[in-house]
């Protein structure tokens, strides 16, 4: 069962948590694609197929995030493609109002993301995310993902974390055993399926509008 004091430290991820993590995946296994197909002679499922096994080889890396690579790598502007879409990122379904809830209590509450700050602040500009946060602790700017334990010594220092007395949200299964090595105090793993507790003892929830509910 997850317990809050009123100083308890809430650290959330954002995409998968809070925003519809589809917006990324289109990008990658549809925008980009697209792209690169017209600016080549490449099908669209040839150019699929090259792109997801370049971004295989950096999975778990600072690389794997980092729009910055990606543009360098395969010559382009992720971000500029992502505009020209002109389609908006959305919040999860109840997320939002889990926020407001969690808005309601005095703890400190933090965002801490593995994405690429560009896309994050352009997300930011139709999601409002941020006003329920006191702050965003980038990996980009940590210089090391979440999957690391590097980037929890520098999130416990810069932030000025007790880890007996926070809570960390994620849907990423590493991420979320990161944390637990790293120290915080309750894991929540948010997946499919009924509300269970592993036997690393992080608990689970389908999503954050269930996990606020218990808690507010």
């Amino acid at each position: 069962m997850v317990k809050l004091n009123s100083t308890t430290a809430i650290l959330s991820d954002l995409d998968g948590v809070i925003l519809n993590i589809d917006y990324d995946i289109k990008f990658w296994e549809s925008w980009l694609p697209e792209y690169i197909a017209s600016q080549s002679s490449l099908t669209e499922e040839e150019a699929t197929a090259e792109i997801l096994s370049k971004i295989n080889l950096q999975r778990g890396t600072l690389n794997f995030y980092d729009l910055n690579y990606w543009d360098d790598l395969l010559n382009l502007d992720c971000i500029e493609i992502i505009k020209e879409k002109k389609e908006k990122c959305s919040y999860i379904e109840g997320s939002y109002e889990a926020l407001q809830r969690l808005s309601t209590l005095e703890n400190p509450k933090y965002i801490l993301t593995n994405g690429d700050p560009r896309i994050q602040e352009y997300k930011a500009e139709t999601n409002n995310f941020l006003e329920f946060f006191d702050s965003i602790f980038y990996s980009m700017h940590a210089g090391y993902p979440k999957e690391s334990r590097e980037f929890w010594a520098l999130a416990r220092h810069n932030l000025n974390l007790d880890f007996k007395d926070a809570i960390f949200i994620d849907d990423d299964f590493k991420v979320v055993t990161a944390a637990v090595k790293a120290g915080i105090k309750q894991v929540v793993w948010i997946t499919e399926g009924k509300n269970r507790i592993l036997q690393n003892g992080v608990e689970t929830f389908p999503s954050l509008a269930d996990l606020v509910s218990t808690i507010t």
